[in-house]
């Protein structure tokens, strides 16, 4: 599926898009539809084509070929294309690997706490000034 190239700034700006279209949905119907929400014949003249037809189509190829992950430090280099986390050194890693690689490092999970934690709505409700209070009570 991916080509030998490093991060995928290098892959979003040096290739074009008929490459792109290529090599990440491999002229597969099945994956276009799903991707773009076109229709099957739709994904057929874009593989006769070679590349989409629109714009906006264009503009997902350009998300898809970037693979964008959050903007954080930690994670350059790091995207995502195809449900799999592919690694600044080229290592493709499935979703289900992830979660056994924590469980043989015995990680805890820390998103169920988090989720299982009672919402606090108002985060200021122990913390309101004493003029809000008052106007609140009326006095």
């Amino acid at each position: 599926m991916l080509f030998n190239f490093r991060n995928a700034h290098n892959y979003l700006y040096t290739y074009s898009h008929s490459l792109k279209f290529k090599v990440l949905f491999k002229d597969d119907p099945h994956l276009i539809c799903d991707y773009f929400s076109v229709t099957k014949a739709t994904a057929y003249r874009w593989i006769a084509a070679g590349q989409p037809s629109n714009s906006t189509a264009l503009r997902l190829l350009d998300i898809a070929a970037s693979g964008f992950m959050p903007c954080n430090n930690h994670w350059d280099g790091f995207f995502i294309f195809g449900g799999s986390l592919v690694t600044p050194g080229g290592y493709v890693v499935q979703a289900w690997e992830l979660d056994v690689m924590c469980e043989t490092l015995d990680r805890v999970p820390a998103a169920d706490k988090l989720i299982a934690k009672p919402r606090n709505f108002k985060p200021w409700r122990d913390r309101e000034p004493d003029f809000v209070k008052r106007f609140h009570s009326g006095k």
